[in-house]
């Protein structure tokens, strides 16, 4: 029986400035199913959007697809079985209408034959996530240069829409954690 290792990943938002990215360590035996969960709560995502995971012309998801095309079914893949080498990367796409892209790099692989540790955790990160709906990386950088404008027409009504706790550079890693507590591999 092969021992259960922990996979140290980056995942980064791709298209948007300055970068925003968590650290997060999984198990190696998440079911992809799983880490979609992990990376919603990581990131602050709110589940509402179809999603789906790519790696070697392969892909895994929710996205409904033509009956001919080969999908994957995400609760029947584990993590380790994509990402093998450090370096290797997929990329994990969700609410296709924004194109919201994270790349995930596997950077460290650790043997874990006697720690105990939750199936997932945030170990650092940088940035707010996006809203849901507010339009994929051009719409958050617009949504972004309203806020700053208070004599911008739009001003007010955006930040009704994103709500006044909204703060594009607020990382909360125990709020993150907290969430990730939750969800069982």
């Amino acid at each position: 029986m092969a021992t259960r290792t922990l996979y140290q990943v980056k995942v980064a938002l791709l298209g948007v400035s300055p970068p925003l990215w968590r650290r997060l360590l999984v198990s190696s035996k998440m079911k992809l199913g799983t880490f979609h969960a992990v990376l919603q709560g990581a990131f602050g995502w709110q589940g509402h959007h179809l999603h789906e995971f790519e790696a070697d012309d392969e892909i895994w998801g929710s996205r409904a697809t033509e009956p001919n095309e080969a999908f994957g079914d995400e609760n029947k893949i584990m993590i380790g079985r994509v990402l093998r080498e450090v370096g290797e990367s997929l990329l994990y796409t969700y609410e296709f209408g924004d194109d919201w892209r994270h790349k995930v790099t596997l950077e460290r692989v650790i043997p874990d034959g006697w720690v105990v540790f939750p199936d997932a955790s945030c170990l650092t990160g940088r940035r707010g996530c996006p809203p849901d709906d507010c339009g994929g990386p051009g719409g958050y950088a617009e949504l972004l240069s309203v806020l700053r404008d208070k004599s911008h027409e739009e001003y007010a009504e955006r930040w009704e829409w994103v709500g006044q706790e909204f703060d594009s550079e607020r990382f909360d890693l125990v709020a993150i954690n907290e969430t990730l507590k939750t969800i069982k591999a």
